[in-house]
C-alpha cells in the first residue's frame, strides 16, 4: 500500500497543476489584442531577447540597483527547485550519490539563507512592509519551510510542508511561477513585432 504522505503529495500535484491550467485557460478567454500597425521587427526575436539578455542585471534598472536582493532570489529560486528535484528523486525512491547530496545540501542552504534574507528585509523596510499583504508573506514562508525540512527535518514533516505549499501554489503569487513565462512571452512578442526587442534593431517599413 502506498504511503499516505506520498499520495497526499501526489495528490498536492494534482491539484496545483488543474489550479495553474485553469488559470492560464481564464488567461487565454480575453483572447488576442487586434495590432493594426504594420511590424516593425520579428515577435519571435522579441520573446528569445525577453528570455535571454534582457533578463541580465545590467538590462533592468530594478535589478542592477538592488543586486544583494537579486542575488538572494537567485539563491532561493535555486534552492526550491533543487528541493523539487529531490522531492521527485525521494518519492521515486532513487538513491543519489554522496557527492550529489552534498550538492543539493548546499544548495538548499543557500536557498534557505536567500528565502530568509528577502523575508527580513520585507520585514525591516518600512516601504515595503507598508506594501505587504499577508500572501507575501505565505508565498515566502511555505516555500522556505519546505527548503529547511528538505535539509533538516523528518520525512513526514518534509512530505506535509510540500502538500501545503503545492495547496496554495494557484491560490497565491507563487502562480507566478505559470505568469511569469505567460507574461515575459506576451511582452517580448509585442515589443519585438513593435522593433523594440531586441534593443538596437528596430527596422521602419
Amino acid at each position: 500500500m502506498p504511503n499516505p504522505w506520498t499520495l497526499g503529495v501526489v495528490a498536492a500535484a494534482g491539484w496545483a497543476l488543474a489550479g495553474l491550467w485553469l488559470l492560464r485557460d481564464r488567461t487565454r478567454a480575453y483572447g488576442e489584442r487586434a495590432l493594426h500597425a504594420p511590424p516593425a521587427g520579428e515577435a519571435g526575436a522579441g520573446v528569445r531577447y525577453a528570455f535571454t539578455q534582457a533578463m541580465r542585471p545590467g538590462a533592468k534598472e530594478s535589478v542592477r540597483e538592488h543586486l544583494p536582493s537579486y542575488a538572494a532570489g537567485l539563491a532561493y529560486h535555486g534552492g526550491i527547485f533543487t528541493g523539487l528535484g529531490l522531492l521527485i528523486s525521494s518519492l521515486l525512491g532513487l538513491e543519489l550519490p554522496r557527492p550529489l547530496l552534498g550538492l543539493i545540501q548546499a544548495l538548499l542552504g543557500l536557498g534557505i539563507l536567500g528565502g530568509a534574507s528577502l523575508l527580513l528585509k520585507r520585514l525591516l523596510q518600512p516601504e515595503l512592509r507598508g506594501l505587504s499583504h499577508p500572501d507575501d508573506y505565505l508565498s515566502n514562508l511555505l516555500p522556505t519551510a519546505f527548503l529547511v525540512l528538505a535539509l533538516t527535518g523528518p520525512v513526514w514533516a518534509w512530505r506535509l510542508s510540500t502538500i501545503l505549499l503545492l495547496i496554495y501554489v494557484p491560490l497565491g503569487k507563487i502562480r507566478h511561477c505559470l505568469f511569469f513565462f505567460v507574461a515575459r512571452r506576451h511582452l517580448g512578442a509585442f515589443f519585438g513585432r513593435r522593433g523594440v526587442f531586441p534593443q538596437g534593431e528596430l527596422r521602419v517599413p
